[in-house]
């Protein structure tokens, strides 16, 4: 793995930089990640664990809701 560092946008003359962690191909596919899925970190005795983000989308929660409805009674 790598990681990149990039300028993200200069305000005024301050730079602020993001960082990329580059994951190989291999790695992304065994933990079934898909571009795009929002993950979350932790830094913890000076390692980096990430992970997929427990929260689900808007999108996510409606269709769990809809599976589990019970019709209404008329």
């Amino acid at each position: 793995m790598r990681l990149q560092k990039q300028l993200n946008r200069v305000v005024d003359d301050k730079e602020y930089p993001k960082y990329l962690l580059v994951i190989p191909p291999e790695a992304v596919e065994q933990l079934a990640w898909k571009a795009g899925e929002e993950l979350e970190h932790e830094v913890k005795n000076e390692s980096l664990i990430v992970r997929k983000t427990s929260h689900r989308t808007e999108e996510d929660a409606l269709e769990l809701i809809s599976k589990h409805r019970k019709p209404r009674r008329k």
